[in-house]
């Protein structure tokens, strides 16, 4: 109890300035528990502020990195958001409805503090791009590209994350995404052992995935650090993300990731998986 108390003292404290993650912080990938994560999460916050946006007469010119149009048309693509109108998604269940496998009190903290977070900077660097924009501004909205790319990856991974998992999920799927699971990995044991071998061996933070590659008409099993979004980093459409990053799990299973990946296969939605399988194969013309 007394651990559990500390933690959640840490991370009310050190959230309260809600912001995202110190860009060179979030490339050595060492955050190493909750007060540490929320430290660099307030850092971020003071680098888009620090980016200066030149008058237009000033501005350097250049090409912008399509990278920042990417990650909001992904946004945009699974909420239906405008860039800049942002706001944290309702879940469809009670905090508390995942246990045991996922305590309440990791939910609701998850959700409204750190995907919070998320949303309050990537509102801030939209702000900002905006305003670069108007002053054809190329060098800030380049410098903008790794907060917008974190915390709006962060968004995204997140409302799939949330999506991903019901009070009545677990088993195994059925489906289209069933037969192209063991197609591609041979059988679901086959793909559950891939999947949780890939999401427990990721170095510091960040997920692990099934995704759909459009080219070839296969599924496949990723991993991305940190807030990368799937798409942008391996080119595969997201269908079932986990969330390994120490704020998702710590406060139940300790340092025991493993115990934390095979928890989440009790939680799995596999309707909602299917869903956004048939979605990405139709969308890709298969």
């Amino acid at each position: 109890m007394a651990d559990k108390d500390a933690y959640i003292s840490a991370l009310e404290q050190k959230l309260a300035e809600l912001s995202g993650t110190e860009v060179d912080q979030v490339k050595k990938n060492q955050l190493a528990n909750a007060a540490d994560e929320a430290r660099v999460i307030g850092e971020m916050a003071a680098y888009v502020a620090s980016i200066t946006v030149q008058r237009a007469a000033e501005a350097q010119v250049g090409l912008v990195s399509p990278q920042i149009a990417d990650i909001y048309s992904y946004i945009n693509a699974e909420l239906s958001e405008a860039r800049g109108a942002h706001v944290l998604p309702p879940l469809k269940y009670d905090y508390d409805a995942l246990e045991p496998h996922i305590s309440g009190t990791i939910m609701e903290i998850h959700h409204t503090k750190h995907h919070q977070a998320y949303i309050n900077n990537l509102k801030a660097a939209t702000d900002k791009l905006i305003e670069a924009e108007q002053n054809n501004d190329v060098n800030a909205m380049n410098a903008l590209l790794p907060a917008i790319k974190f915390n709006g990856g962060g968004h995204l991974n997140h409302t799939i994350f949330w999506t991903n998992m019901s009070p009545n999920g677990g088993g195994e799927p059925s489906g289209s995404v069933a037969d192209a699971i063991n197609a591609e990995f041979g059988s679901f044991q086959a793909f559950k052992d891939k999947f949780s071998a890939a999401s427990v061996g990721v170095k510091g933070s960040g997920w692990g995935w099934l995704g759909y590659c459009p080219k070839n008409d296969k599924v496949a099993v990723a991993t991305c650090q940190n807030q990368d979004p799937l798409q942008l980093t391996h080119g595969l459409v997201p269908l079932l993300g986990l969330d390994v990053w120490e704020h998702a799990y710590y406060l139940q299973y300790k340092n025991l990731r493993a115990d934390y990946v095979k928890a989440f296969f009790n939680v799995i939605d596999w309707s909602n998986v299917n869903e956004r399988y048939e979605n990405a194969r139709k969308a890709a013309g298969h």
